[in-house]
C-alpha cells in the first residue's frame, strides 16, 4: 500500500515538474525583437559587408522564441482556459494578441530567403488573420463601454502596427498592390487613433507599470518609415521618405528625453517592445542608406544601428538574469 501512495506521489511530482508556465500574449513581443533586428542585420550585411550569419541566427531565435510562446500560448487556452478568455477580453491587454498574426508574419520573412513557398502560407495566414482580428477590435471600440484609462499605446498593435508590418511583409513578398491597401488601412489608422492616444497621454498620462508600452508608440511611426521604402522599391519620392525618416527619428528622440521617466518601470519582458521600434528604425535607415548618397543618412544609419545593438542585448541580458531569478513569468 505504501509502495502504491508512493508511486502516486512521484507521478503527481512528475506532473508539477513539467508544468508550463503561464505567459500573457504580449511576451510575443520577443518575437518581434528578434524578427526585426535580424532584419535590420540582414540590410547591414549588404550595406557594410557585415557578417551575414549574426543575421539568420537572430532570425533563428526569433522562429524559436515564436514557437515557444505559441506552445505556452496554446497551453493556456487548454490548462487555463478562464485566463485566456480574460486576456482576450481585457480593453488593454487583448491588443497584444494582435502580435500572434503579426509574428506569423514576420516568420515569412524570416524564412522567405530559404523557401519562398513556406513564406507565402504563412503570410497568407498571418495576413488574413490580422485583418479579422483588426476589425473585429475596431468594432468592440464602437460597442462596448470602455474607461479613459484604456486608451494605452497598446492600441496602436492592432489597427495600425500590425497591419504596416502585414504592408511591408506584403512588398517583401510581391504582392505590391496588396500592400497598398494594407498601407492605407494602417496608416489612416494611424493618424485617427494617434489623436485619441496622444491626446490621453497627455491628459491622463500613464501608470508606471505600463511605461513600456510607449515602445508601441514609436511603432507606427518606423514600420511606415519601412513600409513605404519596400513597397515603393526603385519608384519611391525622396521626399516622403525623408519625411518620414524625420518624424521616425523625432519620436525616437522624444522618447530618449523620456528616459528617466520610462525607467521608473522597473525591468520586465515589457522591454522588448523597445528593441522592436528601434530595429525598425535601423532596418529603414539602413534601407535607405542603400538607395541614397547622403552623407547624413549613411552615419545616422551606423549611429542607430549601433544604439540598436546596445538595446537589444541589454534587454536580452536582463531577460536570462530574470530567468534565472525565476521572476520572468508572472505568478
Amino acid at each position: 500500500m505504501d509502495k502504491i501512495v508512493d508511486k502516486t506521489t512521484q507521478q503527481q511530482i512528475q506532473k508539477q515538474n513539467i508544468t508550463l508556465p503561464i505567459a500573457p500574449a504580449s511576451f510575443f513581443a520577443m518575437t518581434l525583437g528578434l524578427a526585426e533586428t535580424g532584419n535590420a542585420w540582414r540590410n547591414a550585411t549588404s550595406l557594410w559587408n557585415l557578417p551575414s550569419y549574426i543575421g539568420e541566427v537572430l532570425e533563428g531565435l526569433a522562429v524559436l522564441s515564436f514557437i515557444w510562446w505559441l506552445v505556452l500560448y496554446c497551453n493556456k487556452w487548454i490548462q487555463h482556459r478562464k485566463l485566456a478568455i480574460n486576456e482576450f477580453n481585457d480593453p488593454v491587454q487583448s491588443s497584444f494578441l494582435a502580435l500572434i498574426p503579426e509574428s506569423i508574419i514576420l516568420m515569412a520573412v524570416a524564412v522567405h530567403v530559404y523557401s519562398l513557398s513556406i513564406a507565402i502560407s504563412l503570410f497568407w495566414i498571418g495576413s488574413i488573420l490580422n485583418l479579422l482580428y483588426g476589425a473585429y477590435k475596431l468594432s468592440g471600440l464602437w460597442t462596448q463601454d470602455r474607461q479613459a484609462e484604456h486608451t494605452t499605446p497598446s492600441l496602436f498593435l492592432t489597427f495600425t502596427a500590425s497591419i504596416l508590418v502585414n504592408a511591408l511583409a506584403a512588398g517583401l513578398l510581391g504582392y505590391t498592390n496588396y500592400g497598398y491597401v494594407l498601407l492605407g488601412i494602417g496608416t489612416i489608422s494611424w493618424l485617427i487613433m494617434d489623436s485619441v492616444i496622444t491626446q490621453q497621454l497627455t491628459v491622463g498620462g500613464l501608470g508606471a507599470k505600463t511605461r513600456n508600452f510607449m515602445g508601441i508608440y514609436m511603432a507606427p511611426a518606423v514600420i511606415l518609415f519601412v513600409a513605404y521604402q519596400v513597397l515603393a522599391g526603385e519608384n519611391l519620392s525622396i521626399p516622403i521618405v525623408y519625411g518620414l525618416m524625420g518624424y521616425a527619428l523625432f519620436i525616437f528622440v522624444a522618447i530618449t528625453f523620456a528616459l528617466k521617466w520610462l525607467k521608473e518601470q522597473a525591468f520586465a519582458p515589457g522591454y522588448w517592445a523597445y528593441t522592436f521600434g528601434i530595429a525598425t528604425l535601423s532596418q529603414g535607415l539602413s534601407i535607405f542608406a542603400l538607395k541614397n548618397t547622403d552623407f547624413t543618412v549613411s552615419i545616422l544609419a551606423i549611429l542607430i544601428f549601433c544604439i540598436m545593438n546596445i538595446v537589444v542585448l541589454g534587454v536580452a541580458i536582463g531577460s536570462v538574469r530574470l530567468v534565472l531569478k525565476g521572476n520572468y513569468f508572472p505568478k
